[in-house]
């Protein structure tokens, strides 16, 4: 990232003393070279910690690092009628997966969770992911009595077989008051039970749980077999025996906790740490709350109420729902980047629904200002995590699969990668050329 000062839009600024106040609010947020090789470094470290065969040495890193048990990837055989289901936050998924000669037909439907339901029992959540189940399987026609069924539970999970895990902590949107140290297709499997399995339209065999990020590898190698970013790695339970002759298996690293040891606390800025006092799970995921959806919108907020305080922005229209947390979403935040120069109803609705009717020139410079500077840091930073396991991997072409809908919504995180590793990883080819890419 360019020096703040030298950025057309700080430098546009009506005088010199508020350009300086401006650049000193906000030069925490910029995310430049001696940042990034010390994260390089520190995620190197961490690697090296949670790879090693000595259990004192894993105890050091937030890594997960977990073995997924998953032994292969697709060779354009696969033929047959799958289920998924996909657990991540507010909303879950269905998906019907018929599937000749490697190539995949999909249905999916999307189900909703109600606030109760992600506070309230574990037993309840699963209930209602049962009767959901239920109710896609009576919409559709299958050919046979029963049907496999793969679990993508997204939340950290220490795996022990391709279908048994149990729950390390829940994140994001859902605090469940029980589930950790459970099994989540034990839970769902219950929750079938109490329903009544023969009130189910066909037999459902749970055969694999998975999280999202194994399911991203696995439908990038769908569409192209040069997707790889997954580690092939030492860490195993020698314990755990199976019959695939496979020398390989699929690591899932899990970074979303790194740094909850206080490793990347040379990165935090004060927005971090105010929105980590204030989420639902304080003190833990602390490298996935630098950059994902789920809270781009707050660090956006949080610094937008900084320089508001300094007399910065909204000196002159004051900007009362600025001052609710979490009020200013990811979605303003993408609304906002599609903007151009010339388009300005879009920033004006953004602004009046936050109570800002008449917007001087300088307000209008810092809200796209912070939009960019914040999006653009959370773009290099996931990049730079990128970076650090092509190295590993290091072949000479490897596509990487990105899912979520800020990738797929935000006009300018994928540009923002593919520039970063072109530029700190040049020797791997088309690793974030678009071909590949499996936005949701």
């Amino acid at each position: 990232m360019e020096l703040l000062e030298n950025r057309k839009r700080i430098k546009a600024l009506s005088n010199d003393d508020k350009r300086e106040k401006v650049v000193k609010a906000l030069s925490q947020i910029v995310f430049d070279d001696a940042k990034i090789l010390r994260m390089i470094q520190t995620f190197e470290e961490q690697i090296q910690l949670a790879n090693s065969t000595d259990e004192n040495k894993r105890s050091q890193t937030d890594l997960f690092w977990e073995n997924t048990f998953v032994r292969g990837l697709f060779d354009g055989t696969e033929c047959g009628t799958y289920l998924g289901m996909d657990l991540g936050g507010t909303n879950f998924r269905v998906v019907r997966v018929d599937m000749k000669d490697g190539k995949a037909n999909t249905q999916t439907k999307y189900y909703n969770l109600e606030k109760k339901l992600l506070v309230g029992s574990s037993s309840e959540l699963f209930d209602y992911i049962a009767v959901s189940l239920r109710s896609f399987l009576s919409e559709e026609i299958f050919p046979y009595q029963e049907v496999p069924l793969g679990f993508t539970f997204s939340f950290p999970s220490r795996q022990v077989s391709l279908k048994r895990s149990t729950i390390s902590t829940w994140t994001k949107s859902i605090k469940c008051t029980d589930g950790v140290g459970l099994d989540s297709v034990s839970l769902l499997e219950e929750a079938i039970d109490r329903l009544g399995r023969d009130t189910f339209p066909v037999r459902v065999n749970v055969v694999a749980r998975i999280s999202d990020t194994t399911g991203t590898l696995l439908a990038g190698n769908l569409l192209d077999h040069e997707c790889k970013i997954g580690l092939i790695l030492e860490k195993w339970d020698t314990c755990y025996k199976d019959n695939d002759p496979s020398d390989k298996v699929v690591i899932n690293c899990e970074f979303g906790a790194l740094g909850d040891n206080g490793c990347l606390d040379f990165m935090k800025t004060e927005f971090d740490r105010e929105l980590d006092r204030h989420s639902n799970h304080p003190g833990s995921y602390t490298f996935e709350k630098h950059y994902s959806g789920h809270y781009l919108g707050e660090l956006v907020r949080l610094a937008l109420v900084r320089l508001a305080a300094d007399g910065l922005v909204f000196a002159e229209t004051p900007c009362d729902k600025l001052s609710e947390r979490w009020a200013l979403t990811t979605s303003h935040v993408t609304d906002i980047e599609r903007v151009t120069d010339g388009d300005s109803p879009t920033l004006q609705a953004f602004l009046e629904e936050f109570g800002v009717s008449s917007p001087s020139e300088d307000d209008i410079l810092l809200v796209r200002e912070v939009c960019e500077l914040m999006s653009t840091r959370g773009a290099y930073i996931v990049a730079t995590a990128m970076v650090v396991l092509l190295n590993h991997i290091d072949l000479p072409e490897v596509t990487i699969a990105v899912d979520g809908s800020l990738y797929e919504h935000h006009p300018k995180y994928h540009n923002n990668m593919a520039s970063f590793i072109a530029k700190w990883r040049p020797q791997t080819k088309d690793a974030l050329s678009g071909r590949g890419l499996l936005p949701r």
